[in-house]
């Protein structure tokens, strides 16, 4: 099949796509949108970007079609074998799974964009882009005279592009393997401390796992002037969205950087090659429905931070802080306990994205992270440091990936049972298919790496003593959260907005501020104010979960720790 991408007005921010397909031999063909993102589980209904949709044969004659469904174009061929769609694409969603073109660059994920039909999905794709000539191309497609070109639709709609002069391009090598950074925006960053800490963990999962899945990676950064942070996995690329660039250079964003950097490198091998039978192949016309999202997106957000202090790019206090991160993101979800992680997974394309009832669903990134975690530790224990979690992701990568073989969660429990060198049913009964509390399998485990789990008190008054947890946005400060059994699910309600306490405006410093007695708040709830008074209990709702180091541990404790996770223990 063969595209053509030409540019419109950049303030309109339509890219103009043709699309020739010949030796037709049927009546009709359909020709269709996805309607998800490999990455993105839920309805994207890309077809709502599309505008002007014709359909001719190569003389320009026009064709009749009809649109079939949501996302399909039938197009009724009249005994002709070649035939031209063209159709505008409204390209202005800036994030990294869509697409944008404005008046700088072109940012194109194809999977938004390129119609495709079923019985031609392993045909090669042909792309001629028609852009200014001073614009480079950064892609992980092979690159022609004219544009690019693709084996298949599969890695056509698998490979972004960003299209810009002003593009900045570093490079590195591991071993046999070419990794490129390709960074849109502007931003202060210091390319050779970046170029030595992506290589540092590039080189650490290379290692891990024995081989990268592709010969070249491509690292698409795109840099915005605002407060942002998304990545999206590729085969042999990513794109990342993160900003603002002004900020890039502080410890806390940079180290967003590099852990979503890690995380999504990670995927080149779990999702990309290691997928659920599910997702083998991807079906870009229905929803791909599994129940192993917590190996997919868990084990990957476990690994993504682990790699960065195993590979020395960052020290322990960094991990201990990402790793306290990932318990309070677990511990305050009381979802956990009413809806598992396997279900949680089924449930990607019912809410996986968006708010739901209170305290309905678990998280297949946090949850399946402390999955891994836990079972990374268990094996650790019962092998007495012999083998890890990295054994079984080198099993299937093995027995799955290398062989183009989909996994279930059968699969999962017999390769961790096996290299765990024992029976797992009951864990995975109890925390992957159940709800049971982690709090003293996490305890537990943690002693065996010379550390343990601290709980506080939280430091907020409002999380501590009603606890209800709230953001403040601007002018607003709305509860986003209450905890089950607390004093706030007497009075408060999710998304009422709380405009005074004790008579005052809130601000993050007043909020510090409060003091344990009498509370008196003014609120907003559905656009009508309520005075309500809520006297403090002295109780502790919401936690802090922290890790700690032991005071006296043991060698074998200190041992454990410095294998687990690559630095010394004091």
């Amino acid at each position: 099949m063969k595209y053509l991408m030409s540019l419109d007005s950049p303030l309109k921010h339509f890219i103009k796509i043709s699309l020739e397909i010949d030796n037709i031999n049927d009546p009709y063909i359909d020709l269709k949108l996805p309607i998800w993102r490999p990455g993105r589980y839920e309805a994207a209904n890309y077809a709502k970007n599309i505008q002007s949709f014709n359909a001719l044969e190569k003389n320009g004659k026009p064709l009749k079609y009809e649109k079939i469904n949501s996302s399909c174009w039938r197009i009724t061929t009249e005994h002709t074998s070649s035939i031209k769609i063209e159709y505008n694409y409204y390209a202005h969603q800036m994030d990294a799974g869509n697409s944008w073109y404005g008046e700088n660059q072109v940012y194109i994920n194809f999977v938004n964009c390129m119609l495709y039909n079923d019985e031609r999905l392993d045909e090669p794709c042909e792309i001629t882009l028609d852009f200014p000539k001073q614009y480079t191309i950064a892609c992980g497609l092979k690159k022609t005279v004219n544009g690019l070109e693709a084996d298949n639709y599969h890695l056509l709609a698998d490979s972004p592009l960003i299209a810009s002069g002003s593009i900045q391009h570093l490079t590195y090598k591991v071993d046999q393997y070419d990794f490129n950074i390709w960074i849109q925006g502007d931003h202060q960053l210091d390319s050779e401390t970046l170029i030595k800490d992506f290589k540092k963990f590039s080189e650490y999962q290379i290692r891990v796992m024995g081989e990268l899945p592709t010969k070249d990676y491509h690292f698409l950064i795109q840099i915005t002037p605002y407060k942002f942070y998304h990545g999206v996995e590729h085969g042999n690329s990513t794109v990342i969205a993160i900003g603002p660039g002004a900020e890039l250079t502080t410890a806390a964003l940079y180290s967003e950087l590099l852990g979503v950097s890690s995380h999504e490198l990670f995927h080149a091998w779990n999702i990309l090659k290691i997928r659920p039978k599910e997702m083998l192949p991807y079906d870009f016309g229905k929803p791909p429905i599994f129940d192993t999202g917590f190996v997919a997106e868990g084990f990957t957000t476990y690994y993504g931070d682990l790699f960065l202090v195993q590979s020395g790019v960052y020290d322990k206090p960094w991990y201990f802080n990402e790793l306290n991160k990932l318990f309070q993101r677990h511990f305050l979800n009381f979802g956990r306990l009413n809806n598992s992680v396997v279900d949680s997974s089924i449930d990607l394309w019912v809410d996986g994205y968006q708010p739901s009832a209170p305290h309905k669903k678990s998280s297949i990134y946090a949850e399946g992270a402390m999955i891994a975690f836990t079972l990374d530790l268990m094996i650790r224990q019962q092998s007495r440091n012999e083998r890890s979690l990295d054994d079984v992701m080198r099993v299937l990568w093995k027995d799955y990936g290398q062989q183009d073989i989909g996994y279930t969660k059968g699969d999962i429990l017999k390769v961790c049972e096996q290299v765990f060198d024992g029976d797992l049913k009951t864990y995975f009964r109890d925390y992957v298919d159940g709800t049971k509390a982690k709090e003293s399998l996490v305890n537990e485990l943690l002693g065996y790496v010379g550390c343990e789990l601290k709980i506080s008190p939280s430091e907020s008054l409002l999380e501590r003593e009603l606890g209800i947890k709230v953001v403040i946005d601007a002018s607003d400060c709305t509860v986003v959260m209450i905890a089950p059994g607390s004093i706030g699910e007497d009075y408060l309600s999710v998304r009422d907005k709380i405009l005074k306490i004790n008579g005052e405006s809130i601000t993050e410093e007043s909020l510090k501020n409060l003091k344990v007695g009498n509370l008196r708040f003014e609120i907003d709830r559905n656009y009508k104010i309520k005075h309500l008074e809520i006297e403090t209990a002295g109780r502790s709702y919401l936690q802090k979960h922290a890790i700690v180091q032991m005071e006296n541990p043991s060698q074998v404790q200190r041992d454990s720790f410095e294998k687990w996770l690559n630095v010394k223990f004091d």
